[in-house]
């Protein structure tokens, strides 16, 4: 079977457990982008997964513009912010 690729749209510590969780079994999982608008949130999750630049977004709508990149879509942001970005992420 092909590692499912994942996408995280929230980099606080859902997401990053999220993370790390599939870090753990690398041969299943690839994080290939993360959306979080607290830079340093970013940069963990950057690291973590070895991402470039151009696939990390302080916004998750950049990201979803992209189309469908991934299998899993990981939507980890607040509570209250969680609507949105599902249901777009759905829609791809």
């Amino acid at each position: 079977m092909d590692k499912l690729k994942a996408i995280i749209v929230g980099a606080g510590s859902r997401g990053t457990l999220y993370t790390k969780i599939m870090l753990e079994m690398p041969e299943k999982y690839e994080v290939i982008a993360v959306a979080d608008p607290i830079e340093g949130r970013r940069k963990q999750i950057q690291s973590l997964c070895n991402l470039p630049d151009e696939m990390c977004f302080a916004d998750w709508r950049p990201l979803l513009a992209l189309g469908k990149i991934a299998d899993i879509a990981v939507i980890a942001t607040m509570d209250r912010d969680h609507t949105e970005p599902t249901m777009k992420a759905i829609e791809l």
